[in-house]
């Protein structure tokens, strides 16, 4: 490599921002921090004092980041999904197993037992329950069935409690009572209340991130650009020694420069590229309670 001297130099790369990711160009703000001749000049202590505390500016952005970016743990929401599904299945299958008592084999077994006959008093009033149970089942499921639990949580919980005002408001909680037993209705209310506040909660949830990594990434690069023009500002050909102090000084730049285009080169060969122009990987999705929020509830 030639070696530089004053006519050489080109002072442009050190003056243009740097290109990076912000953790990239916040290693680079650090080595041109630790290497600032500050007492060489009032305008390089002063743009060396304006790195340093974008350099803490940034790192808290990063810190804050990464406590946003933990996964929201969703483990509560879930089961109380899977509780809720199970419930409603109780409710409508119960009912359908009931109206089994309407299948016409039956009759072969009242023509074997007679009709004064406990089977025929057992069958007999299992066929009522039956016409009551497929009755219930069509009023509240429909043709729909199931099929609601399969939809995010918050139409969900509109189905579900659609289901439970036609209960109410019809009067149908004591015949299903009677039928299925008097705790399933319970459970299903008091389910149903801690659906709601799960839904509503996770509505509310503002997932905005606090910090603005792209903005803080801009400053920062200009922030160094600023340093790096005044740290120029020190040569002076009548003192030769000045060249090699700059150069000491900006060398991080000639590194972070030279680290960058060797990523450049192996992603031409096919590489995996570490570049990161952009702040993507910074902003990349949480996984968690986000990925379930768009997901079927069911």
């Amino acid at each position: 490599m030639p070696t530089v001297t004053f006519e050489s130099l080109d002072p442009t790369p050190y003056q243009r921002a740097p290109r990076g990711n912000i953790r990239s160009i916040l290693s680079l703000a650090r080595a041109l921090a630790e290497l600032a001749p500050r007492e060489e000049s009032p305008t390089v202590e002063r743009t060396a004092a304006g790195l340093e505390q974008m350099i803490a500016e940034a790192e808290d952005g990063l810190t804050v980041r990464r406590r946003e970016s933990a996964p929201t743990d969703s483990s509560d929401d879930l089961a109380l999904d899977g509780c809720a599904d199970a419930l409603w299945a109780v409710l409508r299958n119960g009912l359908e197993a009931l109206a089994s008592f309407d299948h016409p084999g039956l009759d072969v077994v009242l023509a074997t037992h007679g009709t004064p006959s406990p089977v025929a008093t057992a069958v007999h009033d299992g066929q009522q329950q039956a016409a009551r149970a497929r009755a219930l089942a069509g009023r509240l499921f429909g043709t729909e069935g199931l099929a609601f639990t399969q939809r995010s949580y918050a139409e969900q919980v509109q189905s579900m409690g659609a289901i439970l005002r036609v209960i109410d408001q019809d009067g149908l909680a004591g015949e299903l009572d009677a039928l299925l037993g008097p705790h399933l209705l319970v459970t299903l209310r008091a389910c149903q209340a801690e659906y709601a506040t799960m839904v509503e909660s996770r509505l509310s949830r503002d997932d905005r991130k606090s910090t603005d990594l792209a903005q803080l990434r801009g400053r920062l690069q200009r922030a160094i650009s600023r340093y790096c023009s005044a740290v120029l500002t020190l040569l002076d050909e009548d003192q030769p020694g000045t060249l090699t102090q700059v150069l000491t000084a900006l060398r991080p730049v000639d590194v972070h420069r030279a680290q960058r285009g060797s990523r450049s080169t192996t992603a031409a060969s096919g590489a995996d590229d570490d570049t990161d122009d952009d702040d993507d990987d910074d902003d990349a999705p949480r996984e968690g309670a986000e990925a379930a929020a768009a997901a079927p509830a069911g």
